[in-house]
């Protein structure tokens, strides 16, 4: 071979060598530029929805997202979660959970304010990778609900939310849910305030709530009508009746609760919203036979006061 074929091949094999080296950088900057994206979450100034931005965080992601939701929002009309009388004096990390501690001002927040601000919270610091789950004090006390019951841990699934599509924004909204006692032969009605996705429909969260039981609500002397096994395969509204088809699950009772007590749950429930004034209930897409043990599934039914406790 000669001297300039030589040449000519080692300059071959190094321009192939660093074009290779190139795409890889460009690979693994566009890579770890996405891995930084981080969304940080907001209330409107109104305390009825989240709204959110996304930020770039490369280091002390932690530390980072605290300090953007201690700042004010470049979007108009967002407020920062973590402003006013939420103050924050004080977090640290135990075996995954991330606890944080604000100072006795958090007491003066309205039920509805301080719901709408906790999920923005606990939405953006649950991105963190070392942070599996969140847990808020007061003055070093457990945070409670309105029935004095410790809040306890809390995740991005703490929040009623619309899996399996994109968690954009999120909205605050009050709705009428029927639960039965410690004897399962009748209904409470509990009026609640609940953060949601804003993309999903206000039939779907009601029905999904009831699912979801007491718990879901801090309700502690509630308890549920429906399995917690049981699937809401859909749930639509035609002509003022909701029709809801849920799947074979939902004839596993919870525990010792009439069958009464499940239907009229998800019938007064629903009857609650506007628009809505009967309801039918299939099971696997299918209207024949019976619900549980006689209530036929081809009926509509309306609102019942006789449930009522």
């Amino acid at each position: 071979m000669s001297r300039y074929m030589k040449y000519s091949y080692i300059t071959r094999v190094i321009a192939l060598f660093l074009t290779i080296l190139l795409l890889m950088s460009g690979c693994g900057s566009s890579h770890d530029e996405n891995d930084n994206k981080y969304r940080v979450y907001y209330t409107d100034t109104d305390y009825t929805m989240l709204q959110s931005e996304e930020k770039v965080i490369s280091e002390d992601i932690q530390g980072t997202l605290i300090s953007l939701l201690s700042s004010r929002p470049s979007s108009a009309g967002s407020e920062a979660p973590i402003s006013g009388d939420v103050n924050l004096t004080g977090r640290r990390m135990q075996d995954g959970t991330l606890i944080l501690d604000f100072s006795e001002d958090y007491k003066k927040l309205g039920k509805t304010e301080e719901v709408l601000i906790r999920a923005a919270i606990v939405e953006t610091l649950i991105q963190c990778p070392e942070v599996d789950y969140l847990r808020f004090t007061v003055d070093g006390k457990e945070l409670t609900d309105s029935a004095g019951n410790p809040v306890g841990a809390m995740s991005g699934d703490s929040f009623i939310t619309n899996t399996g599509e994109e968690l954009n924004s999120y909205a605050r909204a009050n709705v009428t849910l029927y639960f039965t006692d410690v004897t399962g032969t009748g209904l409470k009605r509990y009026d609640e305030d609940i953060v949601y996705t804003s993309n999903m429909s206000m039939e779907k969260l009601v029905v999904e709530t009831l699912i979801n039981g007491p718990a879901a609500v801090n309700e502690p002397d509630a308890y549920p009508t429906i399995s917690p096994d049981a699937k809401l395969l859909s749930v639509t509204v035609k002509d003022r009746i909701a029709y809801v088809n849920f799947d074979e699950a939902v004839r596993e009772k919870p525990y010792s609760v009439q069958e009464e007590v499940v239907l009229y749950s998800v019938v007064d429930s629903l009857v609650s919203l506007p628009g809505i004034d009967k309801v039918q209930i299939s099971v696997e897409g299918s209207t024949e036979g019976v619900f549980l043990d006689h209530m036929k599934l081809d009926e509509l039914y309306e609102r019942s006061d006789e449930m009522n406790i």
